[in-house]
């Protein structure tokens, strides 16, 4: 019987340290309360909380009336939360060590403001709600609550009434209205959002007692995070505090799942926390005519820059924004969370996760989710993640699907699929209609060339490489063309190839140098699903550069062509010749 005894003290021992523990460990304003009292003094009723919470109080007795009488009926409630309900927002509490000072509350005269404190509750659960945010429209002030719900917001007397909106992306929006400017406490209860459930038939049951039965069937509601909209400018869910919103509608792509991971690093550098948080949970459509910032949180935009759409910006350095209707200007990068309609300028890159519909210029980089028929300059790169209809002109060029009336110009041009076609040294467009091909060829002058094409059949870019170890003098070579594609039908097609080639011969003294231009009409007939075989004839002329003569021992480039040209000269040539060979072909 001891032992057993003996044993549930222990027990009792150890839960009882592991709530002390858990007390310990929890702020001591946000530490559970239960009470029920009835007609009890104030200083009583502080006893018996100091008491349950493990703390003690610390105040001047004058402050409070002892003969006040107060009635109480608190479960499970935080410290803060029944000091309110007792004081009702008329003491400030302040923590030293295991402590809480009381403070009359008085209203500072300088600077005319007051405060509002409180809790976000679930509705229904009663439970409070972390990440939610408290605005005002008009002065931009703001605040989140903690991970107790605990909120804080500092107002101003001159902005009354104020309405406070209170919002959090899976919740239904509420509001507060202030009439007088009295620092005061005041709990807000929110609804979770529901969305409705439809109710599929199964295949297997087709019968019509069973499709009666569902009939009968009344669609039911259940509680559920918020429904992302399917649109571009979707809000993403409140636990990824990007920078900008993502949408569901494309597929998850490997370059799109590093634009978001970029979007996320990026968001956490540059933008604060409260900034992200509060992007991702206000619903209404904010706007000023004006804003300055120095840094993406240092603005007059404060810290609901994200949600707020501007007609002109100016950023010392850096700037962060939920819009842009007229224009940016940005010292160093300028950062959009939606959409660009008029012109973002900025010293190294203007970065943008909704659409453009402007202009974005700057000299190292421009990002934007969807180009609308606007415009992207850079001396560097320039991004749209998702589809293009407007204009991108840069020494690099990436889109993922470039549409009718959109353009890529630049060095280099990539994309997944075009509908137009894109203008540059090299395009590398993917498998939705980009045209590839690696070739393996022999000519008359029995020259190996290696040459890879890349574009589209409208246009595409020619890199080749020639070899020629047969001859006495080896030739090497490296060529660079353009060249177009027609469909014939039946597994054939006709090429057209210009190019122009720089051939190297190796004499015993000093290398000879001379141009070689081409110009190839090839015929390809597909033997195989990637293979093709190629053929036709060339229009060629050969310069030879006169500048190295005096150095040539033997006559330059001597027996090419292998027969008699039609134009000859001692430093060109001119003549008709053929090619043929093998493809690698990617359609």
């Amino acid at each position: 019987m001891k032992r057993h005894t003996l044993k549930y003290l222990l027990l009792f021992a150890q839960i009882f340290g592991i709530n002390h523990s858990i007390i310990a460990q929890t702020p001591i304003l946000e530490r559970p309360i239960s009470l029920k009292v009835n007609n009890i003094s104030v200083p009583n009723a502080l006893e018996m909380i100091a008491k349950q919470g493990s703390f003690s109080f610390s105040y001047n007795s004058e402050i409070i009336d002892v003969n006040s009488k107060i009635d109480l009926v608190i479960v499970n409630k935080p410290v803060l939360d029944v000091l309110n309900r007792i004081f009702k927002g008329t003491f400030n509490y302040k923590v030293r060590g295991q402590y809480i000072i009381l403070q009359k509350n008085e209203q500072n005269q300088e600077t005319k403001s007051f405060v509002l404190t409180g809790y976000v509750v679930d509705y229904q659960s009663d439970k409070t709600l972390s990440k939610v945010t408290i605005y005002d429209r008009k002065s931009l002030s703001s605040s989140i609550t903690n991970q107790y719900g605990f909120y804080r917001i500092k107002l101003s007397p001159s902005e009354l009434p104020i309405r406070l909106t209170i919002s959090r992306s899976d919740y239904e929006q509420g509001s507060i209205l202030i009439k007088s400017a009295q620092t005061t406490y005041q709990d807000v209860h929110l609804k979770p959002i529901k969305r409705e459930i439809n109710f599929n038939p199964p295949i297997e049951d087709n019968s019509i007692e069973k499709m009666d039965s569902l009939k009968s069937l009344k669609p039911r509601h259940e509680e559920a995070l918020l429904t992302l909209p399917v649109s571009p400018n979707a809000f993403p869910d409140i636990t990824d505090e990007s920078i900008f919103p993502t949408s569901p509608i494309f597929d998850s792509t490997l370059y799109e799942s590093r634009w978001d991971m970029f979007k996320k690093r990026l968001g956490k550098v540059l933008v604060s926390r409260s900034q992200r948080i509060n992007a991702q949970n206000i619903k209404d459509s904010l706007s000023r005519g004006f804003q300055f910032s120095v840094l993406p949180f240092l603005g007059t935009n404060r810290l609901l820059s994200g949600s707020i759409k501007n007609d002109y910006s100016v950023n010392l350095l850096m700037g962060y924004s939920g819009g842009v209707r007229k224009l940016e200007v940005g010292g160093l990068i300028n950062g959009v969370r939606r959409d660009v309609e008029g012109i973002q300028l900025a010293g190294l890159a203007n970065i943008a996760g909704g659409t453009l519909s402007g202009v974005q210029a700057s000299s190292l980089l421009n990002i934007v989710g969807h180009n609308d028929g606007g415009l992207q300059l850079s001396a560097g790169l320039n991004t749209i993640i998702r589809e293009s209809s407007g204009w991108q002109i840069a020494s690099i060029n990436f889109a993922h699907r470039v549409l009718e009336g959109g353009q890529q110009i630049g060095l280099i041009n990539i994309c997944d699929s075009t509908d137009t076609t894109p203008v540059g040294l090299l395009s590398f467009v993917g498998s939705g209609n980009g045209y590839k091909r690696l070739e393996l060829a022999v000519d008359e002058n029995e020259t190996v060339s290696f040459t890879f094409k890349t574009g589209v059949r409208k246009f595409y870019n020619i890199l080749a490489l020639h070899y020629n170890f047969l001859r006495t003098q080896e030739v090497f070579g490296l060529g660079y063309g353009i060249g177009r594609a027609y469909e014939l039908g039946r597994a054939w097609m006709f090429n057209t190839d210009l190019t122009a080639n720089v051939l190297v011969e190796y004499d015993e003294i000093s290398p000879n140098v001379a141009t070689l231009w081409k110009f190839d009409m090839m015929f390809e007939k597909q033997i195989a699903q990637n293979v093709a075989v190629t053929f036709g004839p060339s229009i060629k002329y050969l310069m030879i550069n006169q500048y190295n003569s005096v150095y040539w021992k033997t006559t330059p480039f001597s027996r090419i062509p292998s027969f008699e040209p039609l134009i000859a000269s001692e430093n060109s040539s001119f003549w008709i010749g053929f090619q043929m060979g093998i493809r690698i072909r990617s359609r």
